[in-house]
């Protein structure tokens, strides 16, 4: 039985997901943008393949670009909110959370013909810390959230989490879609995309792919347009960022031509309460 895995995009500028230069939100205007031509290479490879993703849109990005937005609406993406300042979620309080979405819905939800059914944390940073986040989610109207990331890394995880698709708390309510992980050697190995698939050699992200699906499960998968960027350069960053930013972007575009070829993709709202692919989001 064949299941349809998930592939999906952070949409945000190389300085905002730079942990240095994100926190100077009021500076952002002074570094290179390259976004745009960044986005355009990767709906390009997307639509050669046919493959729709879900975009998890910032919505200062959304501000700045509505044609993009429109345009990645147009081609039968999905959007997603990416909250608006790319901070980390469980260094807000819910209040604060609460006001980052509607500010980013508000920006959104004129651009596109489709409801907003989907978030996703900057930095994957809604974890053990932060799950009072789920319930302003809920309150706020999302049917679910892909903020989950089942490992520990340097900078975020939550190795504690369920690694596969399920309603945190039971019941109808909000679906969550963790981020791919395989397991080996009793371990939870990170292999849904961004570093990780720009570090791993491409058998092992298909070799951990094919595990989830034989066990019935989606690879939720991600990417941020700025990965497939080899050109950018930024000398200030740190030791950490010059090789969790920057490490593997020569090989990142060979390694989604053969994963598009390999694997089939959906957007993660066709996925919701979905079984007829072997999995449960329930």
């Amino acid at each position: 039985m064949n299941t349809t895995n998930a592939f999906t995009v952070d949409l945000e500028d190389w300085f905002q997901g730079l942990t240095s230069t994100n926190v100077r939100a009021g500076s952002w205007q002074q570094y290179e943008a390259r976004l745009e031509q960044n986005a355009h290479r990767l709906l390009a490879l997307l639509a050669g393949y046919g493959v729709r993703a879900t975009f998890f849109v910032l919505g200062h990005v959304a501000a700045q670009y509505p044609d993009l937005i429109r345009r990645i609406d147009a081609a039968g993406h999905e959007i997603g909110v990416h909250g608006y300042w790319h901070r980390m979620v469980h260094r807000l309080s819910p209040q604060q959370f609460a006001a980052e979405l509607e500010q980013a819905i508000g920006v959104l939800a004129p651009l596109i013909g489709q409801p907003l059914l989907g978030h996703r944390a900057p930095y994957f940073s809604i974890n053990g810390r932060s799950l009072w986040a789920l319930d302003v989610l809920r309150e706020t109207g999302f049917r679910y959230d892909s903020s989950f990331f089942p490992t520990r890394s340097l900078l975020y995880g939550y190795p504690g989490a369920q690694r596969f698709p399920h309603r945190p708390g039971g019941g109808d309510g909000l679906v969550e879609f963790p981020i791919a992980t395989a397991r080996w050697a009793g371990i939870s190995w990170p292999i849904g995309g961004g570093f990780y698939v720009r570090s791993w050699p491409y058998w092992l992200v298909r070799r951990g792919i094919r595990q989830l699906n034989a066990q019935g499960q989606p690879a939720v998968m991600y990417v941020h347009p700025w990965e497939l960027d080899t050109e950018q350069r930024y000398r200030s960053v740190t030791l950490r960022e010059r090789i969790t930013h920057y490490h593997g972007r020569g090989g990142l575009r060979a390694k989604l031509d053969r994963l598009f070829t390999d694997f089939s993709f959906c957007p993660l709202r066709e996925l919701l309460g979905c079984t007829g692919t072997g999995h449960q989001a329930v």
